[in-house]
């Protein structure tokens, strides 16, 4: 994450919220601007992709699109009905998103203990225990804050789960019970100071994982980089390095996406003390899938730089043509993917304050994208956090709407055109879970209060969710 303030650091300023519950009533005043206008459960499986009913990994999958075309059953006239068909809590708070595949549920908690949960029941069929990092030069202590990606083992075909642990590991589990099949090592941290923390969620794809290696909240720093590993086997395929060797800095704590034709990309965090702007930090990077040799780059212009200009928000792939992800300067910058210029910016929220900040992937739907956003004002009036659509070509805003807290963590949208966002900042106000009209912008419903960074997904026809009270499963009536 990035550098803050003196002796502060990016994770605790968005996971300390969850040390106490906000109890204050009232959800405030919200606004909309619209502009003028299964496989069997240890089976082998034949096919190398995913069901398209299922949410398989974070942000739907290598192209980070947050978008499931597929589901149809949670429609903007259903949506303020839906109910609640289970509710998993075990006094755990979660920072992961749900993954959703083969009739399961899989997500990691703050207690360092990785769960499978029955998708239908919310029962507890399987649980594994993947690490804890304790708190000594940061705080607060974390577990498990990475999303799991399924995904068919090349070599077995049998299903399998990939999920980063709190102690430095990168797991492959088989999916039917969470057996180990290898573990491989990513960056392990100290036992004195709080160097390493895999915030990174796993991103499966050609055959490999993709994976960062991020400090916890550079107290002290680390050697920040990019690691593929065999999906097979676990070996380490290649690393690159942000910053040049002995130089500290440059962590990569979003997730790598993988473009139609193979090519990976990166978003990384600053860099040096003494240079935020250091080799390739806050930086949009593209890579070869084999070598993560540097294709191509984009870094912000120093005039944009802000204390803290962190690529937080994880690359979303838009076509062919474009990739795209937002800046904690508040700024997002879509980019041509063989060029790696600029085809557009803008200003979509207030750049780093303390706790906003932008860090939320975009989802794409195939023609437009939509962006949870930190303060932004909407009809002069200015709110905490936004919902924002924009043309994907020209970046023109068609709606955006104005939330009581700040949005850090990223939509999901489903095919009947709803939206499923969460808020999550320390104000007074609940936090809480939305569910939006796609094409107005209009809330549709609340579903439940609590911090919510977890990604929204949906499967099988209900809609999966996680925060500091548990994990729920949401259907219509």
């Amino acid at each position: 994450m990035g550098r803050l303030l003196p002796g502060r650091h990016a994770a605790a300023r968005f996971l300390a919220a969850f040390a106490s519950i906000v109890a204050a009533a009232g959800a405030g005043q919200l606004a909309v601007a619209q502009a003028s206008a299964a496989p069997a459960r240890d089976g082998v499986i034949s096919h190398a992709s995913k069901p398209p009913t299922d949410w398989p990994s974070y942000l739907n999958g290598p192209a980070h699109t947050s978008y499931s075309p597929g589901q149809k059953a949670i429609t903007t006239a259903n949506a303020p009905s839906l109910v609640s068909k289970w509710h998993f809590d075990a006094g755990i708070q979660y920072y992961g998103s749900p993954t959703v595949a083969n009739g399961s549920v899989y997500i990691g908690s703050n207690t360092g203990w990785f769960y499978q949960l029955n998708e239908r029941t919310g029962a507890v069929e399987h649980k594994r225990y993947i690490g804890y990092q304790a708190t000594t030069t940061c705080s607060p202590a974390l577990g498990v804050v990475s999303t799991a990606a399924y995904g068919t083992d090349p070599a077995t075909r049998r299903p399998s789960v990939y999920i980063a642990g709190p102690d430095g590991y990168l797991f492959a589990l088989r999916a039917s019970n969470l057996a180990l099949e290898w573990k491989a090592t990513v960056a392990l941290p100290s036992s004195t100071v709080n160097n390493y923390f895999n915030y990174a969620s796993p991103t499966v794809a050609g055959g490999r994982i993709y994976i960062g290696i991020s400090s916890n909240c550079n107290t002290p720093d680390i050697h920040g980089g990019e690691l593929a590993f065999s999906q097979a086997t676990g070996r380490k395929l290649a690393v690159l390095y942000t910053l040049p060797k002995g130089e500290l800095g440059g962590s990569v704590w979003s997730s790598a996406a993988v473009a139609p034709g193979g090519d990976v990309y990166v978003s990384t965090a600053n860099g040096t003390n003494s240079n935020e702007l250091a080799g390739l930090s806050e930086s949009i990077l593209k890579l070869s899938p084999r070598t993560l040799k540097v294709l191509g780059k984009f870094q912000i212009p120093a005039s944009q730089a802000v204390d803290d200009s962190d690529f937080g928000a994880s690359p979303v792939i838009i076509g062919r043509q474009y990739v795209g992800a937002c800046n904690k300067n508040g700024i997002f910058y879509l980019l041509n993917q063989s060029s790696m210029k600029v085809r557009w910016e803008d200003q979509v929220g207030v750049p780093w304050s303390g706790y906003l900040e932008c860090i939320a992937a975009a989802a794409y739907n195939g023609h437009d994208l939509f962006l949870g956003t930190p303060s932004f004002t909407i009809g002069g009036v200015q709110y905490e956090g936004a919902v924002q659509e924009r043309n994907a070509s020209t970046g023109d805003l068609v709606w955006a709407t104005g939330l009581p807290n700040g949005v850090i963590g990223s939509p999901s949208l489903d095919g009947a055109g709803v939206l499923a966002v969460g808020t999550f900042d320390s104000t007074a106000t609940p936090n809480e879970t939305y569910l939006l009209n796609a094409h107005t912008g209009a809330i549709l419903n609340t579903l439940v209060e609590g911090y919510d960074f977890a990604q929204s997904t949906f499967a099988n026809g209900w809609l999966f969710t996680a925060n500091d009270n548990g994990v729920y499963a949401w259907a219509p009536k």
